[in-house]
Order: structure tokens, then sequence, then C-alpha cells
């Protein structure tokens, strides 16, 4: 196998964030399947691929990716467990949405994922749904 720096995925993981974030779900995907291809014990190109999921309005998908395939991958993971808190959530979801973003708010060493859990407890399920008419 051809080694990857470190570096260069972080940069495709931002690119492939990026792209999803404005819309280009196909390209996002196609980044996020390259960085697994060199990082396939990682959890984080899941996680993007459950992203895109979640701006595309498909929660049921996200779910399954995070849990099958994410926390499949790391199953502690608080980051994927956060993301999976927001699916849930967005799938309607909501007590166990709110149940594992709280777990992971108290129980992990996780910075990003505490942030993240915290600042999404901190919103209405309205405001937690992306406007797919920006995307």
């Amino acid at each position: 196998m051809v080694h990857i720096d470190s570096e260069l995925v972080r940069l495709l993981m931002r690119v492939g964030y990026t792209a999803a974030w404005n819309g280009l779900h196909k390209e996002a995907i196609s980044i996020f399947d390259g960085v697994g291809a060199v990082r396939p014990e990682s959890e984080i190109p899941v996680i993007g691929a459950a992203v895109v999921a979640l701006l595309s309005g498909h929660y049921e998908v996200a779910v399954k990716t995070l849990r099958e395939g994410a926390l499949e991958l790391n199953p502690d993971s608080a980051l994927a467990r956060a993301h999976l808190g927001v699916a849930l959530r967005l799938r309607g979801d909501e007590d166990e949405g709110l149940a594992l973003l709280q777990e992971v708010t108290s129980q992990t060493a996780d910075p990003d994922a505490a942030a993240m859990a915290r600042n999404v407890l901190a919103m209405s399920p309205d405001q937690l749904k992306p406007n797919l008419k920006l995307l």
C-alpha cells in the first residue's frame, strides 16, 4: 500500500466536508471513499459519508452508516457517537439522540466531540435541521 501523509488525509477530509456543505454530495462521497481506501481502519471517512446522508435528508442512512460503519470500526469513537446523536434527533428519535449526546458530553476526553455534543444539545429540533434549500 502507498503511504499517504496524515496532513494530506486531513486536507482531503476538509475538502470533502467543503464539497458536502456546498451541495456536491457525489464529489464528497468520492473523496471520503478515497480517504477510506487509504485509511480503512479509520471511522473518520465513514463519519464524512454519514454527514453527506444527513445533508441529503437521508437520516436513516446516516444512522445505519454510523452504527454499522463508523462504530463497528471504532466502538469508542466519541465523534461517531456525537454524530449518531445528531442523526437520531434528525430522524425523530429525540430522546435517544439527546441521551447519547449527553453521554458524550459527560464521558469523553475528546474536546471536539464534547463541544459538538454540547452545541447540538443546545439546539431545538428545528434549529438542528439543515436548510436543504441552500444546498
